[in-house]
């Protein structure tokens, strides 16, 4: 029997996250006079996630990051609707949502199959 000093590579590090770490301080950094999201990280798929309670915050952080306006899908659910779209910060990915979207009745208790979300609002 022979044995090995040798440890196993490790197929995830935490220096991967670096990244990830360095696009969230770029964004306080950059946008700190932006309102305050609520933050999260997806260490998976490094993605940074800025959820946004009301609709005309989310629209400053889209002006900022650059993202165009048509890029912006409309998330529509029986517990509520959002805005949503993806981009990159410094190399890194980011979605960013605004919640509160408020819907008409009549909107909210459309049929719609998951391909139609976006298009209730129109």
């Amino acid at each position: 029997m022979t044995t090995s000093s040798q440890t196993p590579p490790v197929p995830h590090r935490a220096a991967e996250l670096a990244p990830v770490a360095e696009a969230l301080a770029g964004l306080v950094a950059e946008f700190a006079d932006l309102p305050r999201p609520y933050i999260y990280l997806n260490t998976t798929v490094p993605v940074v996630g800025i959820q946004l309670s009301d609709p005309a915050e989310f629209e400053l952080w889209r002006e900022a990051l650059a993202v165009p306006p048509a890029g912006v899908d409309l998330v529509v659910t029986a517990g509520g609707a959002w805005l949503s779209v993806d981009g990159r910060f410094r190399g890194v990915e980011f979605h960013l949502t605004g919640h509160g979207v408020p819907l008409s009745v009549e909107q909210s208790q459309a049929p719609r199959s998951l391909g139609e979300a976006a298009q209730v609002a129109a």
